[in-house]
């Protein structure tokens, strides 16, 4: 056990005792002190109180966080905007054509060539499988080469049915007649063994049993029925090695669709067909994937937040030289986040949150956590140096601590709240994750660190190597942080001269990367991407992924679901001006369903066909195919052009929006600037007369704002070089958003932390250089150490399988690093010598000024 300081000597000069550090903060405390050390003094009074009221609050807790997955949810991760033209067609997609909207789900079967029985008999006992949910409504409607060629058999089976007499004549009138077709030659041979078993059908159902087996037993290439050879071609590929099922669930729906039961429910088919030795099955789709990236998201914490704890772990044991300080810091912050997700859980029933909501909560909480529980605690071993007894020193540390602590969970909760007012629907849930997690361990980190100070005194640092020494001063890192402070005196102007000009560089590659919201190429590699980069590789990007016209029939285009005479002229001369605009690959439309015209003769006798592009309701939809990736600059002109046309010549069709992948990645990354700025901007100013008001200063607050956007585009560099450069892969779009919007709290920490003792040791009597060359040595190794937790926290979520959050620890971790180092020992020193009195200049609107304000 470590010996008290009023027992051992220090092992180092202890420093020098504060005006009004043993007793009630002096005049020059600010009324922030003022209220921190009524508050100090009220709950060191009754420790084991608190304890035990945070005890009961974990144990409630506990249990109503474990459910919180259960209210998570898939849907909020769509980047369409709302108020967008996307939108508009994503809404009536929906409402019109749910069987093509986002709810729709893509079974993906391969094998060496899938006009096999097996792959025929596979597809069939999928159809089947699927079919009760169609009944319950779960599932609105599925198509595949299957069901065209099941549905032309069905049908002509009952006409043979029902011209040899239906219900109403014998089994034997039903066979005569049917014999009598097929000498006239009028059913096809490959179908007179069926057409023979209808004569012994009682009902079209049964009718409708023996086109199953029949479609099943035909050879699918030399089909006996005539039927569009266009529909096929979408369905199963050229090379006849991919076939696609699609699955359509409503719109209206509460829950998301069940991916994980159509993936075992497709396995299963396919394992009963005998094929799953000789074809494989994926299902794919937008939901599909973000199920799956959500899915292995959660996989992934369980790794992150183990590699995490370690991290932190090991970081604490060398500040605090102590196994007891390290193991109660991580236990505070732990149980904490119980509290957190039960809160989380409330909130679920009101808003949107996702499985990244949880994600960013559990390392924000747990980086910024245990930074507040270091700096009070490092700052509580620090007055029992000065030779304060252990209650007095609890209660001045939570006093000093707690005013740098306060300003930075404030800027944290600043940053998050202003989340919430982004147009883009993935950002506020994560907003929801730092407002709710920032507070709660804020408050463990002032309540409990101080109680648990209170009951164990010394015994805190037990189990250590003298861990009561002035671990500041005295050490290799002392030496070091003074090596660095007097290096930013003698060299303060060619320091912000350098870290100026090094950042250009940094900025180019910001600027210069071209960033994607591409959902595919940001997913992990699970069973839906490879399904997807099947499907693209097969009929192409574009195709996978294309653009949509949707909208409202003008009076007198549709009638009754079906296109007028008027209307398929109109649609007619509307699909030409289409298929004629630059970039433009192929288009479906209601009169050319599958990218040919179709005349009026073939339009009336196909109308199961035409239920893609139009509804019942008058709702028109057009599919077109790009000529170009969807994500690139070139289809974004594509669509621009498209926007022309229907301004130009939509009117007589009706009110038509363009949609789809491309114009959701312009609207979404519009949005994203907008709301870059809009965030960037209201945070900055809620920091800036937050920091003002309580710094009393305004050089200060402006100075950590630019040098939060320094280390930002330092961070962003580097993450545009490892992963676009060097690796070769696609950097995600919102990374500036959520770097910025993160480091805009979370960075303030490290210089809150410098600044705040700055100003302590000027009020106790100190030159401007003397206590910034001070405080850069007594918070030096707190800061770094506080940089290495949070960098260890965040950073692991480069660890992920999932590439965005691949970006957002790289990012993160890299700007932490930089800024809780180089920035804060070098940059913030430096600027802060250049500027000597300036940095406190406040204007004041009495008569009476002062050289350095209060705090608060």
């Amino acid at each position: 056990m470590t010996k008290s300081p009023a027992t051992r000597p220090a092992t180092g000069p202890a420093p020098a005792r504060e005006p009004g550090a043993g007793g009630p903060p002096a005049d020059g405390g600010g009324r922030v002190h003022r209220a921190l050390h009524a508050f100090a003094l009220r709950l060191t009074a009754r420790p084991k109180t608190v304890i035990l009221l945070w005890a009961v609050l974990i144990a409630v807790c506990m249990p109503i966080g474990g459910q919180l997955t259960s209210q998570l949810t898939e849907q909020g991760a769509s980047k369409v905007v709302p108020g967008t033209s996307s939108a508009h067609v994503d809404e009536l997609t929906k409402r019109s054509f749910p069987q093509r909207s986002e709810r729709e789900l893509t079974v993906v079967v391969t094998a060496p060539d899938v006009h096999t029985p097996r792959v025929r008999a596979f597809l069939a006992g999928l159809d089947e499988r699927l079919a009760d949910r169609r009944r319950t409504g779960e599932v609105t409607a599925t198509s595949s080469a299957y069901t065209v060629f099941r549905d032309a058999t069905a049908q002509f089976l009952t006409q043979v049915w029902r011209r040899a007499g239906g219900a109403s004549a014998t089994p034997a009138e039903r066979a005569a007649a049917v014999d009598n077709e097929v000498r006239q030659g009028r059913i096809p041979a490959a179908l007179v063994p069926a057409a023979r078993l209808t004569a012994r059908a009682q009902t079209p159902g049964q009718v409708a049993g023996i086109a199953r087996d029949a479609t099943v037993a035909a050879d699918w290439r030399n089909f006996p029925l005539p039927v569009p050879a266009d529909a096929v071609d979408r369905l199963i590929a050229p090379d006849a090695k991919t076939a696609v099922v699609s699955v359509a669930h409503p719109a209206e729906g509460d829950e998301d669709p069940d991916v994980d039961w159509l993936r075992d429910t497709a396995r299963t088919a396919l394992a009963s067909a005998g094929a799953d030795g000789s074809a494989d099955v994926h299902v794919t789709g937008e939901l599909a994937l973000i199920h799956d990236t959500y899915q292995k998201a959660e996989s992934d914490n369980a790794l992150m937040e183990t590699v995490a704890y370690g991290i932190i772990f090991v970081v604490l044991l060398f500040f605090f030289r102590a196994l007891v300080p390290a193991v109660l810091t991580l236990a505070v912050v732990g149980l904490s986040m119980s509290v957190s997700q039960a809160a989380l859980y409330g909130l679920a029933h009101q808003v949107t949150l996702t499985q990244f909501t949880v994600t960013i909560m559990q390392f924000v909480m747990l980086g910024a956590g245990v930074d507040y529980s270091m700096l009070l605690s490092s700052r509580y071993r620090q007055e029992r140096l000065a030779g304060r007894p252990p209650k007095e020193a609890a209660v001045q540390a939570t006093v000093h601590a707690g005013e740098s602590m306060l300003l930075a969970a404030v800027a944290v909760v600043l940053a998050f709240g202003a989340t919430l007012l982004s147009p883009v629907d993935w950002i506020p849930p994560l907003g929801y994750g730092g407002l709710v997690g920032i507070p709660i361990v804020f408050a463990a980190a002032l309540t409990l660190t101080p109680c648990l100070l209170v009951l164990l005194g010394d015994r805190f640092f037990a189990l250590g190597r003298s861990p009561l020494s002035d671990l500041e001063r005295n050490g290799a890192m002392g030496r070091h942080l003074l090596r660095t402070a007097e290096f930013a005196r003698h060299r303060k102007a060619a320091i912000v001269v350098v870290f100026l000009v090094a950042t250009v560089p940094f900025a180019l590659l910001a600027a210069g990367n071209r960033s994607t919201s591409d959902p595919v190429k940001l997913s992990p590699v699970t069973d839906s991407r490879t399904g997807f980069e099947r499907l693209a590789a097969t009929w192409g990007d574009s195709a996978v992924l294309p653009t949509t016209v949707v909208g409202e029939a003008a009076e007198g285009v549709v009638k009754d679901g079906q296109l007028t005479e008027q209307g398929r002229r109109e649609v007619a001369r509307l699909t030409e001006r289409i298929a004629g605009t630059e970039g433009v690959a192929s288009v479906d439309s209601a009169t050319q369903p599958f990218g040919q015209p179709w005349d009026a003769g073939e339009l009336r006798q196909n109308q199961a066909f035409l239920t893609d592009h139009v509804a019942r309701d008058g709702t028109l939809r057009f599919v077109v195919v790009l000529e170009d990736d969807p994500y690139s600059s070139a289809a974004a002109g594509t669509v621009g052009r498209l926007d022309d046309v229907l301004d130009e010549a939509g009117a007589d069709v009706g009110r038509l929006d363009v949609g789809g992948a491309t114009q959701v990645d312009l609207q979404y990354g519009a949005a994203l600037r907008s709301s870059f700025w809009q965030m960037a901007a209201l945070v900055s100013i809620g920091v800036f007369v937050m920091l003002a008001l309580t710094l009393r200063s305004l050089f200060v607050p402006v100075r950590l704002i630019a040098t939060i956007m320094l280390s930002n585009v330092w961070a962003i560099g580097i993450t545009v070089l490892i992963f676009h450069h060097l690796r070769g892969e696609v950097v995600i779009d919102d990374l500036p958003i959520f770097l910025t919007v993160l480091m805009m709290g979370l960075g303030m920490d490290y210089e809150i932390f410098l600044v705040t003792r700055v100003r302590d040791l000027i009020r106790a009597g100190r030159s401007q250089e003397e206590a910034t060359i001070a405080a850069v040595v007594d918070t030096g190794r707190v800061i770094n150490a506080a940089g290495l937790v949070m960098a260890g926290s965040l950073g692991t979520m480069a660890l992920s399988s999932t590439l965005m959050l691949q970006q957002y620890g790289a990012g993160l971790g890299t700007a932490v690093l930089l800024d809780a180092t180089v920035i804060r020992m070098l940059f913030v020193p430096a600027t802060l010598l250049l500027l000597q009195r300036y940095n406190w200049w406040f204007p004041s609107f009495r008569r009476r000024t002062s050289t350095l304000p209060k705090a608060g």
